[in-house]
């Protein structure tokens, strides 16, 4: 029987780290400012959602990928907290998208900080399931 949820952690990652190259001017206006080179941990980040989310279409290379986007989900999470800390929105200027400091309102930057508890403890399941 084949189980859905490496199915779903596979789409859901290999998804987005394509949209890293689709979309790069969103993925590097999100990177913080005292990251030194927002292309390229645009670029590592979306590789590496896309290697690591194949890897889980496959019981032999799953509980390794699903390790590896537990890795990745906690690294990239200084990003999500800079984005709430600071108050980042991301703004269309001139047809590209931009990193603007201090001009979010809302919760939608804080309430992504939770909701990769769910997503690393789910990845977490998945790497002892096999």
């Amino acid at each position: 029987m084949i189980r859905r949820s490496p199915l779903l952690a596979a789409a859901l990652f290999t998804s987005a780290g394509a949209a890293h190259f689709a979309k790069p001017d969103f993925f590097e206006s999100i990177v913080p400012d005292w990251f030194p080179d927002a292309r390229l941990a645009n670029r590592v980040s979306g590789a590496a959602e896309i290697v690591l989310g194949l890897g889980m279409l496959s019981p032999r290379t799953r509980r390794a990928a699903a390790l590896g986007l537990v890795a990745l989900t906690v690294i990239v999470f200084p990003a999500n907290v800079d984005m709430a800390v600071n108050r980042v929105e991301v703004k269309s200027v001139d047809g590209k998208l931009m990193r603007s400091v201090g001009t979010a309102t809302g919760p939608q930057n804080w309430v992504r900080l939770p909701m990769q508890l769910p997503v690393i403890w789910w990845l977490w399941r998945e790497a002892l399931a096999d």
